[in-house]
């Protein structure tokens, strides 16, 4: 027993090139995390309607979304580190202008330039690890790599939960996760200066959700779910009279499930069906909000909850990513790729638009029953899909 266990972590096999980029991957996990679950309570506390919280977030998602379609040729004219650098820099830029000038408007512009550095920053190391693995470790790859992201995504709630989020001191904090980044991608340019992007043959086009429709529902379905999470499950919790400290607690929770989960997930990626993996983590999140729906007044059930979503939100990208690298050639990876964030980031986009409205419109229970009909829905896509298909 042991001994499998010690080959679902075994690093050994990934390339040192994607430890080193997973080491700047989790600083930017910590500094976006920490921001988004700042702005997002403050917004809240500061009296802004859930689809105002909506719209900001979903300016994030649409700016990401916009990246996607020139972010391949930005790669192949100015390479892997300045691009990083770049979008990594002026983001830090923008962080700052929203907490100096905070209001609605200014809030939704900078998330969504934001969303376009963010857009530059993720399609590349994204490209970049699928590029290094090979279908014998690629989920391991992928799922390391991810794990890094998301170890900093959990940690940046964690700060929420210890130093809250009133006064100045959360503030400066949050502009010095983001601006710690920018000398890290120094640090680590000795080992990602030669990689190469191959020229790509095509341009972005949709043509790549015929070939895997049914990866690109799933991814979807994932980005809509983890964007209206991240962006209302604070406010939904705080119209349940929880706490900022208590909110960061359980969104860390969720993130920290994720993160030791993927060594696993990322083994299993590489050895099971993957269309059948994909479906298993669909169904958890209709599991996690069944859960919170019925029991938020029981502590350990909202754990459970956050739990659950934790380890399905991680999962679903690192299995649908890898899940597209054996699907299409290395000619093929950058552009492939775009269009997977791009259609992820679309669901990200529309996720807390949705789920704001609903909950203006039904009150605090909107937030699970979109989330709840959504999920539902990309199943039975998916076995309409399956049926068709071995029709």
């Amino acid at each position: 027993m042991f001994s499998k266990i010690r080959h679902y972590v075994d690093f050994k096999s990934i390339s040192p090139s994607i430890k080193y980029l997973s080491i700047l991957a989790l600083f930017n996990g910590i500094g976006l995390g920490y921001f988004f679950i700042v702005i997002v309570i403050l917004t809240k506390l500061k009296g802004y309607n859930e689809g105002t919280i909506g719209i900001i977030a979903a300016s994030f998602s649409l700016g990401l979304m916009f990246a996607g379609f020139f972010v391949s040729k930005v790669l192949e004219k100015i390479g892997l580190y300045l691009t990083l650098f770049i979008s990594i820099t002026i983001q830090t830029i923008c962080v700052i202008i929203m907490f100096v000038y905070f209001n609605p408007i200014n809030l939704v512009l900078n998330h969504f330039i934001m969303g376009i550095l963010g857009g530059m920053n993720w399609m590349t190391m994204d490209t970049w690890v699928n590029i290094v693995s090979n279908n014998n470790n690629r989920g391991k790859g992928i799922g390391f790599y991810n794990s890094s992201i998301t170890v900093g995504f959990a940690l940046g709630p964690l700060l929420v939960a210890i130093f809250g989020t009133q006064g100045l001191f959360p503030i400066f904090l949050c502009i010095f996760l983001m601006l710690i980044r920018t000398p890290i991608i120094y640090l680590i340019k000795e080992h990602i200066k030669n990689v190469h992007i191959p020229k790509q043959e095509k341009k972005i086009n949709l043509s790549f959700v015929k070939l895997a429709p049914f990866i690109f529902i799933a991814i979807f379905i994932g980005g809509i779910n983890d964007s209206s999470f991240g962006a209302l499950f604070p406010a939904y919790m705080i119209n349940e009279f929880f706490t900022d400290r208590q909110i960061g607690l359980y969104f860390f929770i969720g993130l920290f499930m994720g993160v030791i989960s993927q060594p696993f997930i990322g083994a299993l990626t590489d050895k099971i069906n993957k269309r059948k993996f994909i479906f298993s983590l669909l169904v958890l999140h209709l599991i996690w909000p069944l859960l919170l729906l019925n029991f938020i007044s029981s502590i350990s059930i909202i754990i459970l909850s956050v739990l659950i979503w934790g380890i399905a939100s991680v999962s679903i990208y690192t299995v649908t990513l890898a899940y597209l690298g054996e699907r299409v050639t290395i000619k093929e990876l950058s552009i492939a790729t775009s269009v997977f964030i791009i259609v992820y980031e679309f669901g990200e986009f529309i996720g807390p638009i949705i789920v704001g409205y609903f909950m203006d419109l039904v009150g605090n229970v909107g937030f699970i029953y979109t989330s709840i009909c959504i999920t539902f829905f990309s199943l039975l896509l998916g076995l309409l899909r399956s049926y068709i298909k071995n029709k």
